[in-house]
């Protein structure tokens, strides 16, 4: 792919669901990611190897490094003069939005244990069903409906947080940077995405088994929670023009 069919910085703006997006052949970072992966199978061995992920990270660090020292040197900045960052008194980890959205991730492990262990039940008993009675296969699709919410609450109960305490991070410094508005923007409409697409999830498989909807009602009634919370904190979040997605 040529370089100009990239969208520049695309990938600080995604929930990194690379197999979901749209828009992942005009993201340089899925390209390169892709590059390893055919790299490492060429050689016969496994891309997903932790053994081969450290080191491909120890690379992209050293590579990374080494450009950042030309770029001090060519702009005569003394690296090992820049003054420490002083502590600070609070922590986005103290910020309520933040503790929710632990208590949120928290919640919603568990249930996903009990969710993945009743599709598992659901999947071996209709496959038994359609053994014996074959139109029963038409359920198949509402199963696979559920594995699929089962796999958006999954992937957003950890970024939800991570988005949410970088959003939480980067308004802590606005006086300080000029890109930590549109930081703390793009951060945090990341995770009203995640937000909203959970809740979603969570309304179909309480529609779907009486016996999940005490959990999933819980987990609603919290991300609901989150969700005013974000709106609140980052009401810029909303009119925020993501590079591509939101062109």
């Amino acid at each position: 792919m040529k370089e100009d069919k990239y969208i520049p910085g695309i990938y600080n703006y995604c929930d990194r669901w690379c197999e979901r997006c749209p828009l992942r052949r005009r993201c340089f970072l899925y390209a390169k990611e892709q590059k390893r992966i055919a790299r490492h199978k060429a050689r016969g061995e496994d891309p997903y190897d932790w053994k081969y992920i450290i080191q491909d990270v120890k690379e992209n660090f050293d590579e990374t490094l080494k450009l950042l020292h030309k770029f001090a040197e060519e702009k005569g900045i003394d690296l090992s003069a820049l003054p420490e960052e002083k502590h600070k008194d609070y922590e986005p980890d103290d910020h309520p939005l933040m503790k929710a959205a632990s208590d949120y991730l928290k919640m919603a492990q568990k249930f996903l244990e009990k969710l993945r262990q009743t599709i598992q039940a659901e999947g071996i008993d209709l496959a038994k069903t359609v053994e014996i009675i074959p139109s029963a296969k038409s359920n198949i699709g509402t199963l696979r409906k559920i594995a699929a919410n089962y796999e958006v609450i999954c992937w957003y109960h950890t970024l939800i947080p991570v988005k949410i305490h970088r959003a939480l991070q980067s308004k802590m410094e606005i006086n300080k940077d000029e890109f930590a508005q549109s930081d703390a923007d793009a951060s945090a409409k990341i995770a009203y995405i995640g937000i909203m697409k959970s809740m979603n999830a969570l309304k179909a498989i309480y529609n779907w088994n009486e016996d999940l909807q005490d959990g999933a009602l819980v987990l609603l009634v919290a991300i609901d929670k989150l969700r005013r919370g974000v709106d609140k904190e980052f009401p810029g979040h909303h009119t925020f023009k993501r590079p591509g997605f939101d062109d």
